[in-house]
């Protein structure tokens, strides 16, 4: 295998407590730990995990919501990899990660280069329109085909940066990029390719659903890991506002 991937967390200033739940559930969840990048604006007042760095855009200001992709773009243009895991911030991983999966992908995005993105999820296996591709190690890979719905998804996924960079434009938001990336890259469906698996190599919930810093969704979380987030105070930036 080669290099270990890393993971670009994307966050906002308005964001920063999910850090905290994000960054435990994905450390009890991922072993070995991997080497975990969040970009984002202010740092914030609270230590993360000695596996996590912090990595400063720029002022919130100068990055609207409006502008969401011009923040994340700068992220993945600063950093080196040439291949990564994308996750945005309230992405909770609920169980125990495929690492030998997450590897092996990664490893098969370097040598196909033509490969954009792999999605780590079932995204990309229940979206309408898909096909068997072929399979690499224990994984069967299912090609996303460029009219399906969220054929470029933000769900917890690989990426390559030289693609990211050539199909997702300027001054979008994220439900853009889900919306308008597919018929960007539908455009370039010669040059590069989405793929998914059939295995799930990540699961994960969206615990702040819709944007809503208010609530969370926290149903699918096993209830032992829940007590404990609550026992430390993780969750406290929610209850307490109830």
């Amino acid at each position: 295998m080669g290099e270990r991937v890393r993971v670009y967390v994307t966050t906002c200033d308005a964001y920063l407590p999910a850090l905290r739940p994000f960054a435990w559930l994905l450390n009890k969840n991922w072993r070995p730990n991997p080497e975990v990048v969040v970009g984002g604006f202010t740092k914030p007042d609270f230590d993360l995990p000695s596996n996590f760095t912090f990595h400063s855009i720029g002022k919130q200001e100068d990055y609207p919501f409006s502008k969401w992709t011009n923040a994340a773009s700068k992220m993945i243009t600063d950093l080196p990899d040439e291949v990564f895991v994308l996750m945005l911030e309230d992405m909770w991983i609920t169980r125990g990660v495929d690492t030998k999966a997450v590897q092996v992908l990664a490893d098969y995005m370097h040598q196909f280069r033509y490969v954009a993105r792999i999605d780590l999820t079932g995204d990309r296996l229940y979206a309408h329109g898909m096909r068997k591709y072929g399979s690499v190690a224990h994984l069967d890979l299912i090609v996303s085909m460029p009219g399906s719905p969220y054929h470029l998804s933000l769900m917890p996924g690989l990426w390559r940066k030289e693609h990211w960079l050539s199909v997702i434009q300027p001054d979008w938001t994220p439900w853009q990029v889900e919306l308008q990336g597919t018929p960007e890259l539908s455009h370039k469906s010669r040059e590069m390719i989405v793929l998914g698996t059939r295995q799930w190599p990540i699961r994960n919930i969206l615990a702040l659903r819709g944007g809503d810093v208010g609530k969370l969704l926290l149903n699918d979380i096993d209830e032992t890991d829940v007590r404990e987030l609550r026992r430390i105070g993780f969750l406290s930036h929610w209850e307490e506002e109830k």
